[in-house]
């Protein structure tokens, strides 16, 4: 069986070594990014996301149309006319470029709670020296857990 074939819910559970899980709203914003860039189907974009994460993410079927159709029916992307038998592409709408944008602008903040949970994860499997060099890239990024939280 190869890895395209395997569930969203097979990876979480672990079924697929060397496998990450992601934080939630990340494949919006890699859809949105990638869809910037160039039209693309979701085989495209799926594709795409295991390419430039040099396969250590790899998003099922499910994930990739499910944040398709919501990008679509929000007016964030937009499908293209048809030009090769029933593929369908998208790109990027003005409304979606303004929510890139905020997205963006988000990253930071949201790296920055990524990697405190990644301190106490350290620190429940007892790698306290792990804890504090995460904790201290954490600080690099100069966002404070409060403002974090917004």
């Amino acid at each position: 069986m190869t890895r395209e074939q395997w569930s969203d819910a097979d990876v979480v559970l672990g079924k697929l070594k060397g496998m990450i899980s992601v934080p939630k709203g990340v494949l919006r914003l890699a859809a949105l990014k990638m869809l910037s860039e160039s039209s693309l189907s979701g085989t495209d974009l799926a594709a795409q996301i295991r390419r430039v994460t040099g396969g250590e993410w790899s998003p099922g079927p499910g994930s990739i149309y499910l944040i398709l159709g919501e990008l679509l029916k929000k007016g964030l992307i937009t499908e293209l006319p048809k030009r090769e038998g029933n593929v369908r592409r998208y790109i990027i709408s003005g409304k979606g470029k303004e929510d890139l944008a905020k997205l963006t602008k988000e990253t930071e903040s949201d790296v920055a709670r990524q990697l405190r949970l990644l301190a106490v994860y350290s620190a429940l499997a007892g790698r306290k020296e792990l804890k504090a060099k995460v904790l201290s890239l954490a600080d690099t990024l100069g966002v404070s857990l409060d403002a974090s939280k917004g």
